[in-house]
């Protein structure tokens, strides 16, 4: 008896039509342009020279040389800092202080330099946040721009553009208008800050001392590399340099 035969399947190809995804992901794509908030430009201000014909070579270069301090970076998060009132003292070591980290450290020495103590444009931030939190949220961006230009003539030493917790706009459009002619004056003395750190300095305290610099409202800051005048000053205060 003749065997039959067994009936094979017919395999159903499958195929997935994906025609109309193309037009879901473009809607997608349409709508997350329309509804999403672009990052706004990032500037860096560019501080310029005040014009100031009656100054002296000798008084500019002393007052550079009192609102200047020097900060090395050291290793086992270690923290010196280097202050002098004449440029003929550079390269002294008795100059060269030892601090920590911190409120009651670094910062505390930047609060209160003797020359160009920051603790007066620490102040007028605080009262220039004061006014911008008070500022309904519908205000708020709208005076975005007018706060980040505030804080850069606050950094600049120009603190009376606020007053009990309010901004001047009077007093700001002027110095807006000079800082834009190059013709401000009448600055409280701001610091200029060298940032030295040594070879076997960690990132985290380079990373550390940048913080400071924004929370003391320190326009001024350099990050430069230890050079031959350094060491005289870091070698006769037991600083080895690697």
């Amino acid at each position: 008896m003749a065997k039959k035969k067994e009936s094979k399947q017919k395999k159903m190809s499958v195929r997935v039509d994906f025609t109309p995804m193309v037009d879901m992901m473009m809607l997608l794509i349409t709508f997350f342009m329309l509804c999403t908030s672009l990052a706004k430009p990032q500037a860096m201000h560019l501080t310029m020279p005040a014009k100031d014909d009656n100054m002296t070579a000798e008084d500019k270069d002393k007052s550079k040389t009192e609102q200047t301090i020097t900060i090395y970076l050291a290793d086992n998060d270690k923290l010196y800092y280097y202050i002098i009132d004449k440029k003929e003292d550079f390269g002294n070591p008795e100059f060269l202080k030892e601090t920590t980290w911190g409120k009651e450290g670094i910062r505390e020495v930047l609060r209160n330099h003797r020359h160009a103590p920051t603790k007066v444009l620490m102040d007028a931030k605080v009262q220039l946040d004061n006014w911008f939190n008070a500022l309904p949220k519908t205000q708020q961006e709208a005076n975005d721009s007018i706060y980040n230009r505030a804080m850069i003539m606050i950094k600049k030493g120009h603190v009376d553009i606020v007053k009990d917790n309010q901004l001047d706009r009077q007093r700001y459009d002027k110095v807006d208008r000079d800082m834009r002619e190059y013709t401000e004056t009448d600055m409280v003395p701001t610091l200029a800050v060298n940032i030295k750190p040594l070879d076997d300095s960690s990132y985290d305290n380079l990373v550390t001392i940048l913080d400071e610099m924004q929370i003391c409202c320190i326009g001024k800051y350099v990050i430069d590399k230890i050079n031959d005048k350094d060491l005289p000053i870091l070698t006769e205060n037991g600083i080895t340099i690697q």
